[in-house]
């Protein structure tokens, strides 16, 4: 048994030593065999006979007595003995045991579809097929083969008895070509009946085969499974003669005998034998003759089919091996550096097909394709061999100094002139190791590419012949150069190139720069504001240095003192305590005092100065101007408010109590020896009492002028100013008293240069000039100080103010006052209106007239006119206009026809001769009175004769009983000739009123004068007028009512109006309120100072540029938002508790808050401000969007409640507006002529905002509607009313209806407005207008209808794609509007309104013209028609201002209703229109400018009483007065044509054509945009809906789609799985 074992391992080994000198380089390759040996459980049938239990079968045979069928069971494998019935397909395989003819495969009867299939472990080469078969042969098969395990299949060939019929598709006959699929009939005929082949060679011997390695061959020769499909049996036609059921098809069947797969293990040409491969199926133990499939390769191959080479063989591509040529793969070359290496093609064509392996992971600090090269850093010793571990040794190079970090040359090069080891130094690096910089060079670094950099030391500024420092580069620089090249200066220094011993002291100024660093290159230091020059020591154009004193307050103008207290109106018996004394300046002499001139102080007395706007907080010293009159050493006392401590002031105020320092008489000016500390931001008062010393004695007249107060700040009081020596030159020079001095002065150039400096420290820069753009030459000032350049008789630092003895500032500069010296108090006027100061009985703007009354200027004397004349000649004293009879120049004597003695008291009385002489029984030239007798001597008429003792009364005087008028003489006294008065009248002849009555009316006697005992000087009044002789202040007929310029408090008295006149107008003030009634551009309490949006140069207060109102709007809407802020964050905080992680940002809010509060604050804000504002709001807006997304879900349904409160609230506020604005509309139609402008905009902007209100509130349009019915109803209730009140209505003035008539009804107001006037296409009203408005609004109405059909119409069409709604969408929101969406629904409103209008107006017009008409005549009835022309002259622009209130409160949806509602309100108020009208005409009577229409009607109500005692004297006049009738009678004839005149014009006055384009403008949106805006864009929000409801129903679907397209790939892989499984199926 040892023996054949033996043998046979040495017969392998033999065998493989002789394939591996078979395999030396050439191509070899393993035998073929048949594949099927040692396979059978790889071979399968896809039917065979007797597998589930016995079945017969039969052969066809004509010979008797032969066996004819037979019984096949399969259940179990063939066994010769047991099992010869068992035809299984593993008896095909080729055997060569005894009785081999016994065993075949056969499949089942009648089976036209059988194949059978052979599945191999690995690819394997196929050669032949060869089938020996125990039947017939088909009548139609093919061959399959697969080389991916059975995935796909492709057909070798088709055998076929009939190919056309079998095989239509197929070409038939022998194949042209290598692997041609033809179908072949030579191996399908009908015979033999047994043992018949069929042969298949893969390779047709018949053609050559240029490469048999090429794809296409390989494809062919290689499988991995083999299947063979019979599709059609051989019978001989009896299964078609229709004996099936006899069985015929048991005779019919595939029987295969024998089968050969001729084939061998495929190794590309690298193999000569195959092992068996592990884990694969097949026999246990493999039979002699067995192919296996595992290559053992040679040429260095690997791989299962020796596909590619071995891991270190890759230095030549792999290629399959062909017959002598190598194709053995070659080991790589990698000098024993590397045992890896890969393949690269690039290498090898580069090589010249050479080589391509390159090694990997080279040792040995080598590199390259073969490791053939030293890595950087390291270099090839020259002694070693490349193969050498050492061969390569590291580079000694400093990395920083070298390129490439430390590289050296990598071997010596004598053509180069190189030697390995050699390092490469940078550009400026020097050494054996590249270790040193350069000469003049420093910092060698590995980031350099230069290695180091050079010195460039600075020749000006570094010491001569000196390097840098090796490490740092710093050069060695002279005095006051720095920097690592010694190329500038040092802080303070400058100017090394431009000068030639280097850096210079910059010499900043100590107080107009920041510091005393400055430019490096022109020196240039950083100045303060407004301030220039190199060192800044100049100031800006327009800006100045403030002086020593520029903290000065003029006594003049300061609060009076007594003792402690202010002053009122406290006198020292008739002298008042303080008082101002205005001195003029002497031409060509300097002035020796500040202002305009002194306060005359007595003792006792004081003075207050207001201080603020300190800059800084330092201490400031107290200096006092003044004069003592008569030569008298004066004390001072000091009083500074407030006291106390404070962060910048750290000690107490030096003056807890007021302190006495003197006032030589020898000086004018006193310095206070201790200083106060003022700090910004606080009102300080000073207060000064002035007194003289008790052992000097006070002069009975003594008092002192006061000049002002001053001032100084201490130099010393001022951190890190000025040095020691500064200090010393400031008190060496007194600089502060020379500063002191007026005029002008030459201070030293070290005071100039720290007074400059301290100002601009002071003042954190200049000042501005502020030059008067009236009163100074130009915008520029002196340098120090800041006295403009004054026009002439100008004055002040500013030139703001006139002169002392000049008036009238204005372009040209003042005016001299011109005085007259005799004639005035003063050389002084009024510095406004020019107005001298007159003595007594002096008047005139210069004081160089007598008064009315007066005569013989200057030595003014009454006029002497025996009390019957008022006015007399001012030069000679003749009287005018004698009155009581009386003539001659001093009214001396009586006229023709009466008799009496004026200058002895006697009035003048009618001659009773006999009758007085304005009777027809009067008969004399004249009379005269005996002195004796008191006899009246008449001087007859010639031809009459005769004396007569007539009494001689006055008949307005006397009662009637005594004398009855037309009845002759009055009965008089017989001896004193004394008539009988009437009650309160006096005089002999009853011609005059007793004291303290006036007004004789015949009849009635005289009324009281009801002189105010409180206000009046006595109980007398004029006897004409009434007037009675008020005290100061007092102005009235009964001295009731306060004087110009006076007011009256709540307990009656009258004060003087605290305003300033420069910036009042006439009058100065509210009479009831003493409200200063400031000028345009003039504001404050006082009207002192400009208002805002203009200059702040008082009184000038010229208006700012336009781009004022622009910031202003942004200033106010930053504030508003501020405050909405500030409300939000309130509510936030009030809703809940704050949440604890909200408690962070709510702190940062409200610092933002407070930061935007605190730059909201001041007046002007700069644009740095504003854009800190804006910042601030954007990151609050962002906080709070923060916080809204946190708090969401805490107060999401808490606002709810609040929410409905504050809107209920809205609306009671909207309603409670509405009835004001209908109260305003009232008005406006009884009183529109005198409605105040004021009140007008107050009213548009209450409009504006329930506009607004009703625009954005829903609900309160319900509650509009609500109010509109209640309106009705109680327009019903007071219907009833109207016959009584039409009776008050007539006394009012109603404008004229017809304007609206012609508005309404496009025509003319006189004209009835009914339906068919406005029914007319001609027409231009309103009502027609907006009828033609209304049907193209119903035409826009239908085409819009049909939009939305179309587009109801895509929303029913499910497929339309979203991006065309879109479209859609977006192109109706792109519609432009001709006016804003929001306004539309109020234009249509007033459509309907003004529709409506016309409606109610046919029932009220008749009404309201009737009543216009009895208004009308009131109007013509006034007293005053001759002063109320000048109104009339602006009737057009008072009812264009009507029209406007109209207009605006048309927007309101209410106003359907407030025609009627106005009729009612006039007819409920009528008292109260009354009075309203009596004011307005008294008010007419004065109102000659157009403030007084500016006028409150409280100041009417404050004049009633006022002019109705004018009227009365107006009446008194006019019944004195009855010659002047007739011309009276004219006037008012011309004023009432004139009124007529005025009167047609506003009413022929119709739609002016703004207003018809506006209408116009109306009816074109209209026709447009018809329906409701609201109602598109609820389409729009239902197509954007409907956008939403596609995107969504494309997302579902699209998961629909998924979830099919998932389902069909599941169908697929199952159809393909059963595919696969039942291809072989019989179907």
């Amino acid at each position: 048994m040892q023996f054949p074992l033996t043998f046979l391992l040495h017969l392998g080994l033999l065998s493989f030593t002789k394939a591996q000198d078979k395999c030396h380089r050439s191509a070899c390759h393993a035998t073929t065999g048949d594949l099927l040996v040692g396979r059978s459980a790889q071979l399968t049938a896809s039917s065979t006979c007797g597998l589930d239990g016995a079945q017969k079968y039969c052969i066809l045979s004509y010979l008797e007595g032969e066996q004819k069928c037979f019984i096949c069971d399969s259940r179990f494998p063939y066994d010769p003995y047991t099992q010869s019935q068992s035809h299984t397909i593993e008896n095909v395989i080729t055997s060569f045991e005894p009785g081999r003819d016994k065993k075949w495969w056969q499949a089942e009867n009648g089976l036209d579809h059988v194949s059978i299939r052979l599945d191999l472990e690995v690819l394997f080469q196929f050669s032949h097929l060869i089938l020996t078969f125990k039947t017939f042969r088909p009548a139609a098969m093919l061959v399959e083969r697969s080389t991916d395990y059975g995935h796909t299949w492709k057909v070798l060939k088709y055998f076929a008895k009939d190919c056309a019929a079998s095989f239509p598709n197929i070409t038939s006959g022998q194949a042209q070509g290598v692997g041609d699929l033809v179908c072949d009939s030579k191996y399908s005929d009908i015979e033999p009946s047994s043992g018949g082949e069929v042969v298949l060679k893969v390779l047709d011997p018949r053609f050559e085969i240029e490469n048999p390695y090429s794809p296409y061959i390989q494809d062919l020769v290689t499988l991995t499974n083999l299947r063979i499909n019979f599709t059609k049996l051989h019978t001989l036609g009896d299964t078609l003669l229709g004996r099936r059921e006899n069985g015929s098809l048991d005779n019919y069947y595939y029987a295969l005998s024998n089968m050969v797969v001729g084939g061998s293990c495929f190794c590309h040409g690298h193999a000569s034998e195959c092992s068996p491969v592990q884990k694969v199926r097949g026999d246990v133990f493999s039979p002699p003759g067995m192919v296996h499939g595992q290559c053992v390769c040679q040429h260095h191959t690997d791989g299962p089919n020796c596909e590619r080479c071995k891991g270190f063989f890759q230095d030549v591509p792999w290629r399959p091996a062909a017959g002598l040529q190598d194709s053995a793969c070659r080991a790589c070359r990698c000098n024993g550096h590397s045992d890896r290496c890969h393949f690269d093609m690039t290498a090898y064509l580069a090589s010249g097909g050479r080589s391509g392996g390159v090694c990997e992971d080279c040792q040995h600090h080598t590199e390259g394709q073969h490791c053939d090269r030293c890595r950087p850093l390291f270099y090839r010793d020259p002694l070693r061999a490349m193969s050498d571990p050492y061969a390569c040794i590291p580079c000694e190079c400093d990395p920083d100094g070298t390129l490439s970090g430390g590289i050296c040359v990598s071997h010596s090069d004598p053509a180069l002139g190189s030697v390995a080891g050699q390092c490469l130094c940078k550009e400026n690096v020097e050494g054996a190791k590249c270790d040193q910089c350069k000469p003049n060079h420093h910092g060698l670094s590995a980031a350099d590419p230069l290695g180091c950099q050079p010195c460039n030391c600075n020749p000006l500024g570094s010491l001569p012949l000196s390097a840098c420092d090796v490490e740092t580069g710093q050069c060695a620089c002279q005095s006051f150069a720095t920097g690592p090249h010694c190329e500038e200066c040092t802080v303070g220094y400058w100017g090394l190139e431009n000068h030639l011993h280097g850096c210079s002291p910059c010499d900043c100024d100590i107080g107009g720069a920041y510091s005393n660093v400055c430019s490096p290159k022109d020196g240039q230091c950083e100045c303060r504001p407004h301030i220039t020059g190199r060192s800044c020591t100049e100031s800006a154009p327009g800006y100045f240095f403030a002086p020593l004193d520029f903290y000065l307050y003029e006594a003049e103008e300061a609060t009076p003192l007594q003792g402690l207290a202010p002053l009122g109106s406290v006198t020292f018996g008739q002298v008042p305590a303080v008082h101002g004394v205005f001195r003029e300046p002497v031409p060509g002499s300097p002035t020796a005092w500040t202002g305009p001139g002194f306060a005359r102080v007595l003792p006792g007395a004081g003075l207050r100065f207001a201080v603020d706007h300190i800059a800084l907080p330092m201490d400031f010293t107290i200096a006092i101007r003044y004069e003592i009159q008569p030569a008298a050493d004066w004390a001072v006392k000091i009083l500074v408010n407030p006291l106390g401590k404070s962060k910048h002031c750290p000690r107490e105020t030096p003056w807890p109590r007021p302190q006495s320092f003197p006032l030589p008489a020898t000086s004018r000016i006193v310095l206070l020896p201790t200083p106060i500390c003022l700090e910004p931001d606080v009102q300080y008062s000073i207060d000064v009492y002035f007194s003289q010393p008790l052992e000097g004695g006070a002069h009975a007249h003594s008092h002192i002028l006061v000049d002002s107060l001053s001032l100084i700040p201490q130099i010393n009081s001022l951190e890190n100013f000025c040095s020691k020596q500064d200090l010393d030159e400031y008190h060496l020079h007194n600089c502060v008293e020379i500063a002191l001095k007026t005029g002008p002065q030459m201070l030293p150039g070290a005071c100039e240069r720290l007074i400059v400096s301290m100002s601009a420290r002071l003042n954190n820069g200049a000042v501005a000039c502020k030059c008067h753009p009236q009163g100074s030459v130009g915008p520029n000032c002196s340098r120090l100080g800041g006295q403009c350049q004054c026009k002439p008789h100008v004055a002040g630092r500013c030139c703001d103010r006139c002169s002392t003895g000049s008036y009238g500032l204005g372009h040209h500069g003042c005016h001299p006052c011109h005085c007259h010296p005799q004639g005035s108090k003063s050389a002084v006027c009024d510095q406004i209106t020019g107005q001298c100061a007159c003595r007594g009985e002096v008047a005139g703007l210069r004081c160089d007239r007598c008064l009315a009354g007066y005569f013989g200027f200057p030595n003014c004397r009454p006029c002497l006119c025996n009390g019957f004349a008022e006015l007399c000649d001012p030069e000679t004293g003749s009287c005018f206009n004698c009155g009581g009879f009386t003539t001659g120049r001093n009214c001396e004597r009586c006229i023709n026809g009466y008799y009496g003695d004026p200058p002895s008291g006697h009035s003048c009385r009618p001659c009773p001769c006999p009758d007085v002489p304005s009777s027809n029984q009067y008969f004399a030239h004249s009379c005269y009175q005996d002195p004796w007798s008191s006899d009246v001597i008449c001087n007859c008429l010639q031809g009459y004769a005769g004396t007569q003792y007539r009494c001689s009364c006055h008949p307005s005087g006397v009662t009637p009983a005594a004398c009855p008028p037309g009845q002759g003489a009055c009965l008089c006294d017989p001896n004193t000739g004394t008539c009988p008065c009437l009650p309160n009248v006096t005089g002999q002849t009853c011609d005059r009123c007793a004291d303290g009555y006036w007004n004789l009316v015949p009849g009635r006697g005289c009324q009281p004068c009801n002189c105010d005992p409180r206000t009046s000087h006595s109980g007398h009044c004029d006897q004409l007028t009434g007037q009675c002789p008020c005290k100061l202040g007092y102005d009235g007929k009964h001295c009731s009512e306060c004087k110009e310029n006076y007011y009256g408090d709540p307990l009656g008295r009258c004060l003087p109006c605290d305003c300033n006149t420069e910036g009042t107008q006439k009058p100065v003030c509210d009479q009831n309120t003493g409200r200063c009634r400031c000028r345009e551009g003039v504001s404050g309490p006082r009207c002192d100072r400009c208002a805002r949006g203009h200059g702040q140069e008082f009184p000038a207060c010229l208006p700012c540029h336009r781009c004022f109102d622009q910031w202003d709007r942004a200033a106010a809407s930053l504030s508003k938002a501020v405050q909405g802020l500030i409300g939000l964050a309130a509510n936030t905080e009030d809703k809940t508790e704050t949440l604890l992680v909200c408690e962070a940002d709510f702190k940062g809010l409200r610092e933002n808050m407070s930061e935007i509060e605190r730059i909201l604050k001041h007046p002007v804000f700069s644009s740095g401000e504003f854009l800190k504002a804006k910042d601030y709001q954007d990151s609050v807006r962002e906080q709070i969007m923060q916080l809204s997304l946190q708090l969401k879900a805490v107060h999401e349904f808490q606002d709810l409640k609040e929410t409905m409160v504050r809107m209920k609230n809205e609306a009671d506020l909207l309603l409670e507006d509405l009835w004001k604005e209908i109260d305003l509309r009232s008005r406006a139609h009884t009183a529109n002529i005198m409605d105040p402008s004021e009140t007008i905009k107050k009213h548009y902007q209450r409009s504006s905002s329930a506009e607004k209100k009703v625009t954005e509130t829903t609900s309160i349009i319900k509650n509009s509607e609500k109010t509109r019915n209640d309106l009705h109803s109680m327009f019903d209730t007071l219907s009833s009313k109207e016959n009584l009140s039409l009776e008050k209505l007539k006394q009012i003035t109603v404008p004229d209806i017809q304007i609206l008539i012609e508005k309404v009804c496009g025509v003319p107001g006189d004209m009835p407005c009914v339906l068919p006037s406005c029914g007319d296409p001609s027409c231009r009203g309103s009502r027609t207008l907006s009828g033609h408005a209304l049907q193209q609004a119903q035409e826009a109405e239908s085409v819009i209808h049909n939009l939305s059909d179309q587009v109801q119409g895509w929303k029913n069409q499910e497929n339309v794609p979203p991006e065309d709604i879109e479209k859609v969408a977006n192109r109706v929101l792109d519609i432009h509007l001709p006016i804003a969406s929001q306004n539309l629904t109020r234009e249509l409103d007033k459509i309907r309104k003004l529709m409506q209008l016309c409606e109610d107006n046919g029932t009220d017009a008749g009404r309201l013209n009737k009543a216009a008409d009895e208004a009308r005549k009131v109007l013509l009835k006034a007293k005053g028609a001759e002063k109320a022309a000048n109104v009339l002259l602006n009737l057009d622009k008072t009812l264009n201002r009507l029209q406007q209130v109209q207009t605006t409160q048309g927007r309101i949806n209410s106003a359907i209703t407030q025609l009627t509602a106005e009729i009612t309100k006039i007819k409920k108020n009528t008292v109260q229109a009354e009075k309203e009208a009596k004011d307005t005409e008294n008010k007419l009577d004065s109102a000659k400018q157009q403030s007084v229409l500016e006028a409150g009607l409280s100041q009417l109500r404050t004049t009633l009483q006022r002019n109705r005692g004018r009227a009365a004297r107006v009446r008194a006049q006019a019944a004195s007065a009855q010659r002047q009738a007739g011309g009276l009678e004219q006037e008012f004839a011309e004023l009432n044509n004139q009124y007529a005149v005025l009167q047609h014009k506003t009413s022929a006055t119709g739609l002016t054509k703004v207003t018809l384009e506006k209408v116009e403008q109306l009816k074109e949106a209209a026709e447009k945009l018809a329906t409701d805006t609201e109602d598109k864009i609820r389409r729009i929000a239902d197509l954007e809906k409907k956008i939403q409801d596609l995107n969504l129903s494309r997302q579902e679907k699209a998961d629909q789609l998924k979830e099919l397209e998932d389902q069909v790939v599941a169908i697929k892989n199952e159809i393909v799985e059963r595919e696969n499984k039942y291809a072989a199926c019989y179907s």
